[in-house]
């Protein structure tokens, strides 16, 4: 076990707005939100970042939220959309302790699901689409590649790619198979195995896997980034693994939830340096469509959840004790964490509560 802090994460349990508004209140409940739920599982983070932000998309759950936790083991994230900041923040806790039990998971021995199959990675079948950003639909002419990543490819199994797949809470893992020696890629669509891309497929070379995976049969296609960026401007496909003509090495050219595309290389294979296809900078989203009416009732059904949770935390507190006075500090904290539900669902506005 590392004692490093990982780059890039802070020490301390850190809150980071990024695009919008939101109020110190709603900032607040995600921090003690991640923090309740790290004390509630027994866990030390040694490092912590959570990152709300808020499209400005009219429709297609706005309210984002991301963590990253570096707890004994390795490294956990997760990444949820919804309506309101406040469900988002209640998603991400839900999804968290997911994560966290996959590490306690590993911890116990185990590298790979069951054996039987029922492994502990069915936690994603009919959750992951519900719950993901909505991509905002920008026309192909105006799609950039406006983020490159250059990395050092893992080289790992299978069993251990599906691990950082899922503990990671990625939609593709790009990683070279220990197994083959190939650049590979493993992703999910929903329920049912996981499925693996290779450079050149080849299934008897890997390290036997004991989690369901399908082998793509066909080779990834050789294509430059700007062959490849046409390829996805002319289909819907969320990413595409690709093998680059002058390195061999894969790559894969993925959409981003602003509408535009990243590129995920391999450290030094020297793919999309010195190209004309990387941004260095994304123009603005267009304007979303108007919300439609069945946006607009799903909007008002969130917004009545927050007003019941927050009458439910009015009555706790002047009701603790049936036919006895109300103690002073629970109908403050009631009034706070009601409060704070009308926050995060955007029915009222930053003004703090009286704590008289």
């Amino acid at each position: 076990m590392t004692t490093d802090v990982p780059t890039g994460l802070s020490p301390d349990l850190q809150v980071t707005v990024l695009g919008g508004e939101l109020s110190p209140a709603t900032t607040e409940l995600a921090r003690a939100t991640v923090q309740q739920l790290l004390d509630d599982t027994g866990e030390h983070a040694r490092a912590a970042d959570v990152r709300l932000s808020r499209t400005r998309q009219a429709v297609g759950r706005p309210a984002m939220a991301e963590a990253v936790l570096a707890v004994e083991g390795g490294i956990v994230r997760a990444q949820v959309a919804a309506d309101t900041m406040a469900e988002a923040i209640a998603v991400l806790r839900s999804r968290l302790d997911i994560q966290l039990s996959r590490m306690e998971w590993a911890r116990s021995g185990h590298t790979a699901p069951d054996s039987d199959r029922s492994g502990i990675t069915d936690w994603r079948q009919g959750v992951e689409p519900l719950r993901r950003p909505t991509r905002v639909q920008l026309p192909a002419d105006q799609r950039v590649i406006s983020r490159h990543k250059d990395v050092a490819l893992v080289r790992e199994s299978t069993d251990q790619a599906a691990f950082t797949l899922e503990t990671m809470d990625f939609d593709f893992h790009l990683f070279t198979e220990s197994g083959s020696g190939q650049d590979s890629v493993l992703y999910r669509f929903g329920p049912g195995p996981f499925r693996l891309a290779q450079l050149v497929p080849d299934p008897e070379g890997l390290v036997p896997p004991t989690v369901q995976v399908t082998v793509l049969k066909s080779p990834a296609p050789v294509l430059t980034v700007g062959q490849a960026k046409a390829s996805l401007d002319a289909s819907d496909h969320p990413f595409l693994f690709f093998a680059d003509p002058a390195s061999g090495r894969g790559a894969v050219l993925y959409a981003r939830y602003d509408g535009h595309y990243g590129l995920i290389s391999p450290a030094g294979s020297g793919i999309g340096e010195g190209g004309s296809e990387v941004a260095e900078e994304a123009p603005e989203p267009t304007a979303a469509e108007p919300a439609t009416l069945d946006d607009r009732v799903a909007r008002l059904e969130t917004g009545m959840q927050a007003l019941g949770d927050a009458l439910l935390e009015l009555v706790a507190g002047l009701e603790e004790t049936p036919g006895g006075p109300p103690d002073p500090q629970r109908v403050r904290r009631g009034v706070r964490q009601a409060h704070e539900a009308l926050l995060g669902a955007g029915l009222v506005r930053g003004v703090r509560p009286s704590s008289s």
